[in-house]
């Protein structure tokens, strides 16, 4: 059965950077399990996947920026693999989703 995971977006105002994520490290994640950020402040953010050349893929977790106090549509991972992300308007916070294959039962 999937699980279903929430990554908080600045979950402590009160700690520098002004917003991170919480976990930052996501792990770990089955295929088919779905994710969701949760933007618990003041400003809009955008999670893209870091391709390995360094820039954003804007449209891999969703097509629109998280708006303040909202959640995202949820994210499947269909593989195992390690997905780097960041705030497409905030390039300093960054996150790691891992992948791992299902596990035996």
């Amino acid at each position: 059965m999937p699980f279903n995971w929430t990554i908080n977006i600045n979950p402590n105002k009160s700690k520098p950077p002004l917003a991170h994520f919480d976990p930052p490290n996501l792990t770990p994640v089955e295929p088919g399990d779905q994710i969701v950020w949760a933007n618990n402040d003041g400003h809009a953010h955008w999670p893209g996947l870091q391709n390995s050349d360094g820039t954003i893929n804007k449209t891999f977790f969703m097509p629109n920026q998280i708006a303040p106090n909202s959640t995202s549509a949820a994210f499947s991972p269909a593989s195992p693999e390690n997905l780097n992300y960041t705030c497409t308007l905030h390039p300093n916070e960054t996150g790691t989703i891992v992948v791992t294959p299902v596990s035996a039962s």
